[in-house]
């Protein structure tokens, strides 16, 4: 079998079984999160099944996107497994084709599956689970309180019943709770303007945002007034300043760094930013990580109660995977380990492990 020939047959075969897991646990997780979105439409008013479905639409992208992994990983084992139990790579390797060329094809397709994945997929799956947090947030009614980050500082906007607040801050400092450079200003109900406030500092304290050296301008007042201390009430806290900043989730590779630099300059902690940008660079390595594996589980020859081992053998490869990733990712985010190493060691130590496996069957 001429050599392109056989490398068409395994790439063939690899999409096959790659594209067919994906199809059918993309369908399951899809018909989960359908029932978990209309169950959430059951409990908000207005909610019906567009609802639900049009949320289920909007997150299904990032929901699947986080299976490739393990979908190349089960795949693989899948389609190595089929051509070991018919003999074929035994007869491969009889006629002289090395473990490296047969990954080749595989290896090929997760390398440029994961180039694709963060450059074109990850930035549409970001965009469309934006718009269905936002959707979220509507529904709930916690949209009341936006928190944005531009080139300017923060942006933060809280609308209730007594009114509107629009509020400016140069920098947030996380420790003191604390707000610098700040300007507010303050609308009634229907959105007419109240007055203009000014300060150096403003604290978040329980319910109310105290300004520090405040100054405070109003319409059809002509003198600007000064004030030590000028107390806003506000349902914002700290820990709501946090959550309302854009998840790193629904930021696509091309818009982290820019979002991570305008962060670090408002002061707004970006360790889980960081390790979501570098995870989105280890996708390629960690895709081909995932066809070593199930390459030195499923390449050996076939033996008696092999499938028994083999199932039980890729699901444990598939739960360790799980726990390192999760160990990593908790050390990156409690400032134990640098982001970047800890975004890049899943993929890192399974690759490493997969080789020297894979180098030990080839040297017999």
């Amino acid at each position: 079998m001429p050599p392109i020939t056989l490398f068409r047959y395994i790439l063939l075969r690899t999409i096959t079984a790659v594209g067919g897991l994906f199809a059918v646990l993309a369908a399951i997780v899809i018909l989960i999160d359908l029932i978990e979105n209309m169950r959430f439409a059951g409990k908000v008013g207005g909610g019906d099944f567009a609802l639900a479905l049009s949320m289920t639409f909007l997150r299904a992208p990032s929901l699947v996107q986080t299976l490739i992994p393990f979908v190349f990983l089960f795949g693989s084992i899948w389609m190595f497994h089929q051509l070991n139990k018919r003999s074929e790579i035994s007869v491969m390797r009889s006629a002289g084709l090395s473990v490296w060329r047969l990954l080749g094809p595989s290896a090929l397709i997760a390398a440029i599956s994961g180039f694709l994945i963060i450059t074109a997929i990850d930035p549409l799956s970001a965009h469309f689970l934006s718009q269905a947090e936002t959707l979220k947030s509507r529904m709930e009614g916690s949209e009341r309180n936006l928190v944005r980050i531009f080139g300017d500082g923060i942006w933060l906007r809280q609308r209730d019943e007594t009114g509107q607040l629009i509020i400016n801050a140069a920098n947030y400092d996380d420790g003191r709770a604390a707000l610098e450079k700040v300007t507010i200003w303050r609308f009634d109900p229907e959105n007419k303007f109240l007055e203009r406030l000014d300060a150096s500092e403003a604290f978040l304290s329980g319910r109310t945002l105290e300004l520090h050296d405040a100054r405070l301008r109003a319409p059809g007042i002509e003198d600007e007034q000064f004030t030590p201390i000028y107390a806003v009430r506000t349902s914002l806290t700290s820990g709501n300043l946090r959550e309302r900043v854009a998840a790193p989730e629904t930021l696509s590779l091309w818009s982290l760094p820019r979002f991570i630099l305008l962060a670090e300059a408002a002061g707004v902690p970006t360790l889980r930013y960081n390790i979501r940008f570098h995870d989105l660079c280890s996708t390629p390595l960690k895709l081909l990580a995932m066809v070593l594996i199930a390459a030195a589980f499923s390449i050996r020859p076939t033996r008696a109660g092999g499938a028994l081992n083999l199932a039980v053998g890729s699901i444990l490869a598939g739960f360790a995977l799980f726990i390192i990733s999760e160990i990593s990712t908790a050390l990156g985010e409690s400032g134990l380990a640098p982001p970047a190493l800890a975004a890049w060691i899943p993929a890192v130590v399974a690759s490493l492990a997969a080789v020297t496996v894979l180098l030990h069957l080839e040297d017999g």
